[in-house]
């Protein structure tokens, strides 16, 4: 059980305790990413990042509505991932048009009130550390070929630390009431499970397979 004083005064007790809560749904969605993969195709990356758009076109909606003006800390707008991608995806011909059509989560995480939107918003912000990894493996992959500038997962450049450990400052001054750490907790969770269906919708990947990352 989570206990309060877990949450007390250390913004990294709070990030320690997301990140324990978490890990088996985060593995889990690990298994589903492809990005790894040495046969990974400019066809395949492409459709990894139309399914990123899907998502984060959904979470980020949900997000702005639960959460916008109310904590001016998180620093929101310099935190929205969707520009990115679709910055990436215009590398590959999408136009606006392309991109409004691009299919959407079916299963979204239920992000019913405010601590379960940081609970969300937790999980797309840990997403910048690993991506550095996934930069770089596709950089080499991609040596010599014309694949965009992976300005996802660049995020926000030599300032993905400071950001990370400015959001972990900011989340627990968003939440600092123990008994609503649980939904925090819950709203991550969601969110990594919501993320693993929906690739598992979109590559068909069966349940046993091997991990990429």
């Amino acid at each position: 059980m989570l206990g309060g004083a877990l949450f007390s005064s250390e913004p990294r007790t709070l990030l320690q305790t997301l990140k324990a809560e978490t890990r088996p749904h985060h593995e889990r969605a690990e298994r589903v990413v492809r990005l790894m993969d040495p046969h990974l195709t400019l066809a395949g990356y492409r459709r990894h990042l139309e399914a990123l758009y899907g998502l984060h076109a959904t979470l980020e909606a949900a997000l702005a509505a639960r959460l916008e003006g109310l904590f001016p800390s998180l620093r929101l707008d310099e935190r929205w991932k969707l520009p990115l991608l679709a910055e990436d995806l215009r590398a590959f011909g999408h136009e606006e048009a392309t991109l409004a059509r691009l299919p959407r989560p079916t299963r979204p995480p239920c992000l019913s009130g405010v601590p379960e939107a940081l609970g969300c918003l937790y999980v797309l912000e840990g997403s910048t550390l690993g991506g550095q990894l996934v930069l770089r493996h596709l950089q080499r992959h991609f040596e010599g070929v014309t694949a965009g500038g992976f300005v996802f997962f660049r995020a926000y450049g030599e300032s993905v630390g400071p950001m990370w450990k400015a959001f972990g400052e900011a989340l627990v001054r968003a939440c600092p009431d123990p008994a609503l750490a649980p939904r925090v907790v819950r709203g991550a969770q969601d969110t990594f499970e919501a993320f693993e269906v929906w690739l598992r919708e979109v590559h068909e990947v069966p349940g046993d397979a091997p991990s990429r990352l």
